[in-house]
């Protein structure tokens, strides 16, 4: 009796699954993507102060996308740091929305997507995004690094070729890839959980001033940091070796997905800085050994020195770059090194972001043309 009774009640749940799935298909499709959306509230200087954030579910904005592709659309994809995460920026006053209007203005038919993360290397950035641009099938890919390269890795960096490559080779589709193509009831699932997920992270970061006071927060822990001269960086333990591995993958990856690729110098407050307060706007460290403390305790390298680092990085991707023939510019001094165009190192106001744009646009606009529209 049991047993007739446990069998019914599976095949009950099986028939409301299987109606789930029809009236889902039929009537009420889910997304693959539902979207993610965090309105801010903050003070900052040169920023909006409302802004409105849309992700995906891989942390992807997708200004303007459309799906599928409209014919005669040029797709763009932009991976970076900060500057192209831009939390503190509606889309349209991005480096990619002013992008993305200048092209228009010209008359050309384009859409972008973003991807930007922070204290990532290029490795790690690419690793992250493989999926997304096998996903999304850009015709144009545009890269903005070197920062992060030059401080995210600790003074003991290790580089083990073998480790870089298993990070960089892209994994086959999970199980719960294929569900979420093709299973209602499980994209209903994501859906719930990203509603509630995006209503804590609302509560949290949407307050008022909370970015800005994370900011500050940051900004004053940093200062507090010893300083050292520079971190050495001497072979085999050069992160650089790293760097050019995640621009080979780059390099395979926008073959495999036929795009074309254009490579751009990350722009950065350090430098020169026109004033000493300019200093205090500086987030960046590293994780270095500091004698008679611990061994992983991070430290504040002089500006000097990261400036070096990102000109030997800028330096190496421009010799990838000719002799591949990618189309590449070092914004790194373009940018006017001031705090009206900085909101931190690397961080842009929106005019920091229009002058970004500005420079990219005739590296962009020929590549945009050569595109066969289809």
């Amino acid at each position: 009796m049991l047993s007739k009774i446990l069998r019914r009640l599976l095949l009950s749940a099986l028939l409301l699954v299987a109606l789930f799935e029809a009236a889902g298909w039929l009537i009420f499709k889910f997304p693959i993507d539902p979207p993610r959306t965090l309105v801010l509230k903050n003070d900052i200087p040169g920023c909006a102060k409302d802004v409105k954030l849309v992700f995906d579910r891989r942390q992807t904005r997708r200004f303007s996308l459309t799906d599928p592709k409209q014919q005669g659309t040029v797709r763009i994809f932009c991976l970076g740091g900060w500057a192209t995460l831009a939390m503190n920026q509606n889309d349209p006053d991005t480096w990619w929305g002013r992008l993305q209007s200048a092209l228009i203005a010209k008359g050309l038919k384009v859409e972008f997507a973003a991807r930007g993360a922070e204290r990532s290397s290029l490795a790690d950035n690419v690793a992250l995004t493989t999926p997304i641009i096998e996903s999304l099938r850009p015709d144009i890919i545009i890269v903005n690094a070197g920062f992060d390269d030059a401080l995210v890795h600790p003074l003991d960096y290790q580089y083990n070729p073998a480790a870089v490559a298993a990070r960089l080779t892209p994994q086959p589709p999970a199980l719960r890839d294929h569900l979420v193509r093709f299973s209602q009831s499980v994209r209903f699932k994501r859906w719930w959980s990203t509603r509630r997920e995006m209503g804590l992270a609302q509560n949290t970061i949407g307050r008022t001033d909370a970015l800005r006071t994370s900011i500050t927060n940051a900004q004053a822990a940093i200062a507090r940091l010893p300083v050292v001269d520079g971190v050495p960086r001497t072979p085999p333990n050069d992160p650089l070796s790293e760097y050019l591995d995640a621009l080979k993958a780059l390099d395979a990856l926008a073959a495999r997905t036929g795009a074309s690729l254009i490579l751009s110098g990350e722009p950065s407050l350090l430098g020169e800085f026109t004033s000493l307060s300019d200093a205090e706007h500086l987030v960046g460290y590293v994780s270095a050994s500091i004698q008679g403390t611990r061994a992983d305790r991070p430290a504040r390298p002089l500006p000097t020195w990261v400036l070096t680092e990102m000109n030997r990085f800028a330096a190496a991707t421009q010799s990838h770059a000719d002799a591949n023939r990618i189309p590449w510019i070092d914004l790194n001094g373009l940018v006017p090194r001031d705090t009206d165009h900085f909101v931190t190192d690397v961080m842009l106001t929106d005019a920091g972001a229009a002058k970004m744009a500005e420079f990219l646009l005739p590296i962009v606009e020929p590549v945009v043309r050569s595109i066969p529209t289809r």
